[in-house]
């Protein structure tokens, strides 16, 4: 094949700027092909969401299996995921499968504060499907959430990735634009248990943020099918994030969506790199997406 294929499995977001409407156009800029598994429609805007629906479990199961037989993935980004249902299907999915890359951004609450997780699913997400997927992308609300700890200091969020990886997945990234305690920096942390390093970058001040996790997972899971290491994904994903950001079109009267542009090799966007949250770090080296559809 001429291109690795990466499938997102994600909420329709009918204003294009999250969900699997923005999976599909990052996968497909970055230089692979997209697929989609809709878990839930929904009727929504830059302002906010009127309705939602979820897809039923034997939609849901019958969009996997018609992938799975003619368009295997080398990639998978999970995104919203809804009901228990849908995460024991995703599961038993998965560990039939397995595929070589699975990066879950684990949609557990909206910008508003509304749900979009039913609370019986949360502990099929920790005990069930974590230990199947390679990274975990979640913010520091849904990590407080998920682990049942706060975290407000860089110690508290290197605790959380110890804890995360703990659950049994391979690699996590801690978000860290929801943080208050450099409101200067957008700070992640990512470790794999043996490496770990800080990405900071300057925050961009902007209303048009709507699907930034989006963007941020989908862009890793394009990168990492496209043969990137691991930490090469990382700071391509933020990268790539914050180019959307800088560069994003101010559509729509409430939260808007970032720009989707094929990706331009920018040393401002690019992240610096430390060990500890406190040092200034070094900028990253832009990586090279590698030809061909190696598999990472």
């Amino acid at each position: 094949m001429s291109k690795p294929i990466v499938w997102t499995v994600a909420g329709s977001d009918s204003g294009g700027g999250a969900g699997a409407q923005a999976d599909l156009k990052v996968i497909n800029l970055l230089g692979a092909h997209a697929c989609s598994v809709i878990t839930a429609l929904t009727a929504q805007n830059t302002v906010g969401t009127s309705r939602l629906e979820w897809v039923t479990p034997d939609m849901f199961s019958a969009q996997l299996d018609a992938l799975k037989a003619d368009l295997p993935p080398a990639a998978i980004k999970l995104g919203m995921l809804g009901t228990a249902e849908a995460v024991s299907i995703i599961c038993g999915f998965l560990q039939a499968s397995r595929p070589p890359f699975t990066v879950c951004d684990p949609v557990l609450i909206s910008s508003s504060g509304t749900f979009l997780l039913e609370a019986v699913a949360w502990p099929l997400l920790t005990e069930q499907l974590f230990p199947m997927v390679d990274l975990i992308t979640p913010n520091i609300p849904e990590a407080e959430h998920l682990l049942g700890m706060e975290i407000t200091t860089p110690a508290d969020i290197e605790a959380a990735a110890k804890k995360t990886l703990a659950l049994g997945t391979k690699e996590v990234l801690i978000k860290g634009g929801h943080g208050a305690h450099d409101m200067a920096l957008s700070s992640d942390y990512w470790s794999n248990g043996t490496d770990h390093v800080w990405l900071s970058s300057p925050r961009i001040d902007s209303k048009n943020s709507h699907g930034t996790g989006c963007v941020l997972s989908s862009a890793i899971a394009s990168a990492r099918a496209m043969g990137c290491r691991p930490l090469e994904s990382i700071v391509l994903g933020k990268a790539y994030l914050n180019q959307g950001l800088r560069q994003a079109p101010n559509l729509g009267n409430g939260f808007g969506p970032l720009a989707f542009n094929p990706w331009e090799k920018s040393e401002q966007d690019l992240p610096m790199i430390s060990q500890k949250a406190e040092e200034p770090g070094i900028r990253a080296t832009c990586p090279a997406i590698p030809s061909g559809n190696r598999q990472g």
